[in-house]
């Protein structure tokens, strides 16, 4: 075999390689100047590393006992790495039990790499001599090598799994974004994701089955790939990169349209949820009961669609249709009857709840059509329209981006949002309630030290509500001991948000006092003699940033 071809095959055999890495290393340095070496082989036989005494090396290469050589049986007939790969078991060939005249005077043991996962065989270790007696050990040397590197490959596929939380966490756990999103290993089993469970068991059963089974696949993200793109054609389909190799995937789903329905919250629970949602709750339901038409404003994922489900679950629309409208993808022949439009119809029918999802992004020769279908809507039947909209509409009237009669239409009454930055005091209640209803109940409610609260309190989620909720969910899949600290964090987040120059003193001091109850583990009393003030003073200091006294969730 060739350098190239020998380098391709290295190259596709690099888990394999990397998790036998440190045995073969200490191996090889134990059998130096003891008269045997050991191989590593590929699925097929051929010699994949080398290493032991210079001399029998020296000696192997001569039969291609040597990297590139290949054992399997049908290329050189019985011998122990081939006949280890063919019953699937630790064999010992010794003397004329080998097929090949060239090799009767070696004495070999191997053992198969079976891949801890899948259970598929992977490859072979063998402890090769020219002397019989070094057998004895030999063959169960090769037994405990083959073990040590099913467990490295193992380790292996841990780091891996952390690694691909890690990636989703840096890169901001889906901030801003919309949809659903799931994180799949390479062996295509779901390492985490955000409400795409239901849709994934059901559409990914037939893509996946016998998946593990076919011949082709050994773990290949790739191929798992392919597969999931031809069962989820209108799902994003991504690999996930570490050093160039793929570790795994994210599959992403396009946000809900039209009435799809989403993790229940009622009422109640939105307002029970910290501080500041009780009288916004309350203040939205009155409006809800009285029919006007209601804008609630907020930063994206602050929460304004659940808050809108919610409403409709608890007004006197809640046994009619629910229709949630994405505008921006509106277009005349929708408001006319065609594909795209049936909510229409369904509301015209016995009245409901209309959403729509940011009515600004209308295009502009739709608006008016808009404007004429929700004035006959409610002309034939109670609905109730609930608009949502990241930025005040009448800033968007203002610059002749929306229509007048539109506006007409939808500002019956503004309902705003805050930002999570906003709701610092109720990340306690928030982190709470997000751990309870994704945490694995075998495994128990992930809880966070005062030290890790503190940084999340610190830091400015730029996406909300929906950031949260995906770093809880990703922290609760990946913690072993159910116990989150800062250094679990993402970097983001564990560091520390750092004053810019356009932040006042005021912002300066909230970061500096937050940093140091952070780095004093929540101790108030270590953290007052840090920054050199009384303890009353710093309970006062949190108080005015909206941040309550550390304590354990």
């Amino acid at each position: 075999m060739g350098q190239d071809e020998l380098n391709n095959l290295r190259s596709r055999n690099t888990r394999l390689r990397e998790a036998a890495k440190l045995a073969v290393r200490r191996t090889g340095y134990m059998l130096d100047d003891a008269g045997a070496m050991l191989l590593l082989c590929d699925q097929k036989g051929v010699v994949l590393e080398a290493a032991g005494d210079a001399r029998v090396l020296s000696r192997g290469a001569e039969n291609h006992l040597q990297p590139g050589g290949r054992w399997d049986e049908a290329a050189i007939g019985t011998n122990a790495i081939g006949t280890a790969l063919h019953l699937g078991k630790p064999v010992s060939i010794t003397g004329v039990e080998h097929f090949c005249e060239a090799i009767h005077h070696w004495s070999c043991a191997a053992a198969p790499i079976h891949d801890p996962v899948t259970g598929k065989m992977l490859g072979v270790v063998d402890i090769s001599a020219p002397a019989q007696e070094r057998m004895r050990r030999g063959a169960a040397l090769s037994v405990s090598l083959a073990l040590q590197i099913e467990e490295a490959l193992r380790a292996l596929e841990l780091q891996e799994r952390e690694a691909l939380i890690g990636h989703l966490l840096s890169s901001g756990m889906g901030a801003g974004r919309g949809g659903d999103m799931a994180v799949f290993d390479r062996y295509g089993r779901q390492v985490w994701a955000s409400g795409a469970s239901e849709r994934l068991s059901t559409k990914l059963g037939p893509a996946t089955a016998g998946l593990a089974e076919a011949p082709a696949f050994e773990g290949d993200p790739h191929l798992l790939a392919e597969r999931f793109s031809a069962a989820l054609p209108e799902a994003g389909v991504d690999l996930i990169l570490s050093r160039g190799e793929a570790l795994g995937l994210v599959v992403s789903f396009p946000t809900r349209r039209r009435g799809e329905r989403k993790d229940r919250i009622d009422l109640p629970a939105i307002a029970g949820i910290g501080s500041m949602m009780a009288p916004i709750c309350d203040e939205a339901a009155k409006l809800v009961e009285s029919g006007v038409p209601l804008v609630i404003k907020g930063q994206a994922g602050s929460g304004k669609e659940t808050l809108a489900r919610a409403l409709h679950e608890a007004g006197p629309q809640a046994r009619m249709p629910l229709e949630l409208v994405d505008c921006s993808l509106l277009e005349p022949a929708m408001l006319r009857g065609a594909p795209g439009g049936e909510w229409l119809a369904r509301l015209s029918d016995g009245g409901g709840t209309l959403i729509l999802d940011e009515p600004v992004e209308t295009p502009l020769p739709v608006q008016v059509a808009l404007a004429q279908s929700l004035a006959q809507l409610q002309r034939a039947a109670p609905v109730q329209v609930i608009s949502l909209s990241s930025v005040p509409l009448s800033e968007r009237l203002a610059a002749e981006r929306l229509r007048a009669d539109l506006h007409f239409r939808l500002s019956g009454a503004v309902l705003r949002l805050p930002s999570l930055a906003e709701r610092r005091a109720d990340l306690p209640d928030l982190v709470r309630h997000f751990s309870e209803t994704c945490s694995d109940r075998r495994k128990g409610v992930v809880r966070f030290t005062p030290a890790a609260m503190l940084r999340l309190q610190a830091y400015d989620w730029p996406g909300n509500l929906r950031e949260l909720r995906n770093l809880v969910e990703a922290l609760s899949a990946t913690s072993f001991s159910r116990l989150v600290d800062a250094a679990d964090l993402p970097p983001a987040i564990a560091r520390g948000r750092r004053p810019g120059r356009e932040e006042t003193l005021r912002d300066r001091e909230r970061v500096e006092i937050l940093d140091a109850v952070a780095a004093c583990g929540g101790n108030m009393t270590e953290t007052a003699r840090r920054l050199g003030i009384s303890r009353s003073t710093l309970y006062l200091k949190l108080e005015q940033y909206g941040v309550p006294r550390a304590r354990k969730h």
